[in-house]
């Protein structure tokens, strides 16, 4: 407790004179306690503004930690939807690989018997592009195809030479006398002797060699009871129990037999009975 203590008179206008009695301590040390006072608020507001700054600074960081966690998360994301997309695009190219590599295989087989390449065109309608209906569409397309190229395989379909009709299937007029009519059971086609002659579909060669108006002849016989016979050749190149695909070279033109010049005699037969080859010429 201060004891020692001083009067202090204050003369305040209209209100006369106030006296104040305080320790003499404060007066004696006033300019240090003043500076000391100063001292402890620019201390305080010193910390409150750290404080302050402190808590903003945190609050920052929080939010930039949120958006770079949410933007971690986002690339995450893409990522693996580019991922998906990726493996997505992969498996369709798997798939429509399947469809080429066997429409490939057919088209080969199609030049080989000189008919027109198969192409796949759009049939219309909506395209569903996600992963299960490529898939559904790859199979049912790669189904499709092999199937039909086995068909092909066996199948006496195109041309075994390409020149022109000079004898159509049916009955004609006699081309030795230009008299009567005649039952033609093939297709003449004109070339030049020594012109390689195909086999238009996948067989055993049954007969090689000469037989009456047939001249030398290859007789194939084909599944599903097709028969092809290749008459007039001025030689086989097979012969007989041979295993020949469509296209292979078979024989050579010629005008041996019954004939008036260098041509093939093509015949088609189903079930032993001979049939309209022209049928067979297109697919």
């Amino acid at each position: 407790m201060l004891k020692n203590k001083l009067s202090i008179q204050i003369s305040i206008e209209g209100k006369g004179d106030k006296s104040f009695v305080v320790p003499s301590f404060f007066v004696k040390y006033w300019k240090k306690l003043a500076f000391s006072s100063l001292g402890l608020i620019v201390a305080l507001f010193g910390v409150i503004v750290y404080l302050a700054t402190k808590q903003k600074e945190e609050a920052i960081t929080s939010q930039y930690t949120e958006a770079l966690h949410e933007v971690r998360q986002k690339n995450k994301l893409l990522s693996m939807r580019k991922s998906e997309s990726e493996k997505e695009i992969g498996e369709a190219k798997k798939s429509f690989n399947k469809i080429d590599s066997t429409l490939e295989s057919i088209n080969k087989k199609m030049k080989k018997r000189g008919l027109k390449t198969i192409v796949l065109e759009n049939a219309g309608g909506p395209v569903e592009a996600d992963e299960e209906n490529i898939e559904l569409m790859s199979s049912y397309y790669e189904e499709a195809l092999t199937e039909l190229e086995k068909k092909l395989e066996n199948l006496p379909i195109g041309i075994p030479h390409p020149g022109r009709i000079t004898s159509k299937f049916g009955y004609r007029r006699n081309p030795f006398t230009n008299r009567g009519r005649e039952m033609h059971s093939g297709v003449d086609l004109k070339g030049r002797t020594g012109d390689r002659i195909k086999s238009t579909a996948k067989g055993v060669v049954s007969f090689a060699g000469y037989e009456g108006d047939y001249g030398y002849v290859v007789k194939i016989r084909h599944a599903n009871r097709y028969e092809t016979r290749y008459a007039h050749l001025s030689r086989p190149l097979v012969r007989k129990g041979a295993r020949v695909a469509a296209g292979d070279i078979i024989g050579l033109m010629g005008s041996t037999g019954r004939s008036t010049g260098p041509h093939l005699h093509y015949e088609i037969l189903k079930n032993n009975k001979k049939i309209n080859p022209q049928k067979y010429f297109s697919f």
